[in-house]
């Protein structure tokens, strides 16, 4: 990969380890000026802390790739149009769902069925206390997730190697970074059909809808199903 896209890498992990930092940071803040209870301080200092760094992590992103000639061959050739890339993204949102079932049934079948994703009740809690939040699940953290893993770390991979193993090291990578091992098949499943959107349209945008509208759907059944 090239050094801009190491840099992008780089500039992502330093943002999953940025909250050891950075909640108790905000936490302090609130500490001194609020009434609140410890734990509803928590999760305002993630959610604001989330927020805040998706949103400088994606800056720098930005300046990175913005005017840059493109040199991601899975994004070179003939793309789209338009009306072809919104039914990629609305039937990859479909086939996502499917997959995550398929999974999860699999699973169930080899392993027992597993228990509720840690991570997907983290997200909720977070919800919960600070609807705010809603907006880092459904749209911040596609888009980030998206620009990195399929179009930096899958593009550039596809780049040094055959785009089948790109697709699987990439979606492999993926899922690990989820922190949810039991559902690491549904993770990776989703990398892949992210990488074949992304390689049958050459538009990250459509990946990044799909995924959007993936999140926003399990986010709110899941909100319904908890209230």
């Amino acid at each position: 990969m090239t050094k801009r896209y190491i840099t992008i890498v780089v500039s992502y992990f330093i943002l999953l380890f940025s909250g050891i930092l950075g909640v108790p940071l905000v936490t302090a803040i609130f500490h001194g000026f609020s009434s609140a209870s410890n734990a509803e301080i928590t999760a305002y200092s993630v959610v604001i802390w989330s927020i805040l760094s998706n949103i400088a992590t994606l800056c720098i992103i930005w300046l990175l790739l913005h005017n840059q000639p493109e040199f991601n061959k899975i994004a070179m050739g003939e793309k789209t149009n338009v009306s072809q890339s919104i039914l990629y993204a609305v039937g990859g949102f479909f086939v996502l769902l499917i997959a995550q079932y398929l999974a999860v049934l699999v699973i169930s079948i080899f392993i027992g069925l597993p228990s509720g994703s840690e991570n997907t009740a983290k997200l909720l809690e977070f919800t919960k206390a600070a609807p705010v939040f809603l907006i880092f699940i459904s749209i911040l953290g596609p888009i980030l997730e998206e620009l990195v893993f399929r179009k930096v770390l899958y593009g550039g991979l596809a780049n040094r190697m055959n785009i089948h193993g790109a697709a699987v090291i990439s979606s492999f990578i993926f899922g690990l970074l989820h922190g949810d091992i039991q559902y690491l098949l549904s993770y990776f499943l989703i990398g892949l059909i992210l990488c074949f959107l992304y390689t049958k349209t050459k538009r990250i945008i459509v990946p990044m809808c799909a995924h959007i509208l993936m999140n926003t759907f399990v986010l709110v059944l899941s909100l319904l199903n908890w209230g």
